[in-house]
């Protein structure tokens, strides 16, 4: 009997770690769009376990000004290009 090779990632675990993988699969997603589309607390902690279970997830900081023109620095999360995949599973083996 031919044994599967062992997958290199772990499946979701719950339905917020596959609605924040969703937004991310569309484009970088901030912490504040996050939190807001989720919704949960603890965005960096979601992501960190969708880091866990083997996606490639960076950060990257946009600068800006905000309402009271004074300078400010944000990040926002991108899913890696290998696991942004439209009509496959991203969580497949490649």
């Amino acid at each position: 009997m031919k044994k599967t090779p062992a997958t290199t990632t772990k499946r979701l675990s719950s339905p917020r770690q596959y609605r924040a993988l969703l937004l991310l699969m569309k484009g970088p997603r901030s912490v504040r769009e996050l939190f807001d589309r989720i919704p949960c607390n603890g965005v960096p902690q979601l992501i960190g376990s969708l880091r866990d279970k083997g996606l490639q997830i960076d950060t990257i900081e946009f600068k800006t000004r905000d309402r009271d023109d004074k300078s400010v620095t944000y990040c926002a999360y991108v899913l890696h290009k290998c696991h942004r995949r439209s009509n496959t599973d991203p969580l497949a083996p490649t």
